[in-house]
């Protein structure tokens, strides 16, 4: 196994696209063992065979056989359907989540993540991904019936505690509304961060305060889904996916700090050089800022940045990076 500081080093001394698949690229292919590994073991504790794990994790048969095969995960939900699978309690989980998926453990005032761990602490609820849905489809039906936000947000300590003496799932329902405030002001520091990044790209086209993010998503032919990223941060009620956070952090023109500090916001990792996918990202980047004319990244409103990412990862052939393409 490659340690980070290796990795962070081949990167920062590659010279081009040629050099990375060369020297870095091997490298990553260790990130795949220890993956394989783990899903192996997982497989072999439980017992179940590809179409039974496949039906909890609610995946193709082939999904799972590709994952066996060292294909990662494209989601933190997707890790979080085979913790579930895999029969993880909440310690687990959060190690698993954070380890193999370089995602953020569980978030108390993230609405999605605190039923999550209401599940996974509850005595009469199954432990399955399935029944994780159906609460989360009832928290989010009683949210909407009761619009009205009153009080203060509660600390993140004040929150976890309350959830960890809950028991049935009137009380969930109860906590949930009680703690609507709290999930809304969850990302409101990354919210106001994209936002920002937003408007100095729409500001740099022209004068033109008429200039649209609409316009500019139309030049640089933004996905649907991006789109929608969009809307929900400015009604402040997206919740965060890492490869969304990336996505956007490359259309917006950031560099890899500023991707990072998304991350930071959203309660996520770096971008991490042990997952092919986001090295080939982070290479791509600065690669991109050594050869533009200001040596930086600027927040311009132009595609060029979207487009390099785009072709590095297209020239890369990883089969993981098919989605994250499919944003780009």
């Amino acid at each position: 196994m490659y340690g980070t500081q290796i990795i962070e080093k081949d990167l920062d001394n590659c010279e081009d696209l040629e050099d990375f698949v060369r020297t870095v690229v091997p490298k990553l292919r260790t990130w795949r063992v220890m993956w394989q590994s783990r899903l192996e073991k997982i497989l072999a504790d439980t017992g179940y065979s590809c179409r039974q794990f496949a039906q909890l994790c609610r995946v193709s048969e082939p999904a799972v056989r590709k994952w066996r095969n060292g294909a990662l995960p494209q989601s933190r939900d997707m890790y979080i359907r085979i913790g579930f699978a895999a029969g993880f309690d909440l310690e687990e989980m959060n190690r698993f989540l954070k380890r193999y998926g370089r995602c953020p453990q569980l978030y108390v005032k993230s609405m999605e993540d605190s039923v999550c761990m209401f599940v996974l602490n509850s005595q009469t609820i199954p432990h399955t991904y399935d029944s994780y849905q159906k609460l989360l489809g009832l928290v989010r039906q009683e949210l909407e019936n009761n619009r009205s936000l009153i009080g203060e947000a509660d600390s993140t300590v004040q929150m976890s505690r309350r959830l960890s003496t809950l028991v049935s799932q009137e009380e969930m329902l109860a906590f949930a509304r009680e703690n609507a405030v709290s999930y809304l002001d969850a990302y409101r520091r990354l919210y106001n961060y994209i936002l920002l990044y937003l408007e100095l790209n729409l500001q740099s086209i022209g004068d033109d305060t008429a200039a649209s993010f609409h316009a500019m998503a139309e030049e640089s032919q933004w996905s649907s889904s991006l789109r929608h990223c969009i809307s929900e941060i400015r009604n402040r009620r997206w919740f965060p996916l890492r490869q969304k956070i990336i996505s956007l952090g490359v259309h917006l023109n950031m560099d890899v700090d500023c991707i990072n500090e998304m991350l930071e916001k959203a309660q996520m990792e770096p971008l991490y050089v042990k997952n092919p996918v986001e090295a080939a990202v982070k290479f791509a980047i600065e690669d991109a800022k050594i050869m533009s004319e200001e040596d930086a990244i600027i927040p311009d409103g132009s595609d060029g940045l979207c487009r390099y990412v785009k072709n590095v990862l297209e020239k890369i052939d990883l089969a993981e990076s098919a989605s994250l393409i499919d944003d780009l």
